[in-house]
């Protein structure tokens, strides 16, 4: 009973997780037909591309027979860009390591916001009426 639960608890994320990334893979794929250069390929890229997305179904295959054969060490992720995982991989543009790379920000969390410029109204001018743009008629001068 408790495996059944995994099981429909693993089918429903996996389900989920499938969706997201067919969509993100439908998006990436759609944004490549956009350049001038694929209005002249596109029959070709869908020809190559359709059989291979109706292939990919959001439905898992996963069933509890595949939870009681997972190993322990199954578990441990190994991220796909680590420096270990990229030195022994066939393609050439995994063995190329890029250096030190300066820090371009980019977390605002880490940021302060600026402290506001407090000015008195009397820096400024100051009076009732500073700022304000008179619309009504000026008073006459008594002779």
């Amino acid at each position: 009973m408790v495996l059944e639960r995994l099981c429909q608890s693993l089918q429903s994320q996996y389900y989920c997780r499938r969706c997201l990334l067919l969509k993100r893979l439908d998006l990436t794929t759609s944004a490549f037909h956009w350049s001038d250069r694929a209005e002249a390929q596109g029959e070709a890229m869908k020809a190559v591309l359709t059989p291979i997305r109706e292939a990919l179904t959001p439905e898992s295959d996963v069933s509890i027979a595949h939870i009681l054969a997972a190993r322990a060490d199954l578990s441990r992720l190994v991220p796909a860009t680590s420096k270990a995982t990229r030195q022994v991989t066939c393609c050439a543009i995994n063995k190329v390591l890029m250096g030190n790379v300066p820090d371009r920000g980019g977390r605002p969390d880490e940021l302060e916001p600026p402290m506001p410029i407090w000015k008195s109204r009397r820096e400024d001018g100051g009076g009732q009426n500073a700022g304000r743009q008179r619309w009504d008629r000026k008073k006459k001068k008594k002779k």
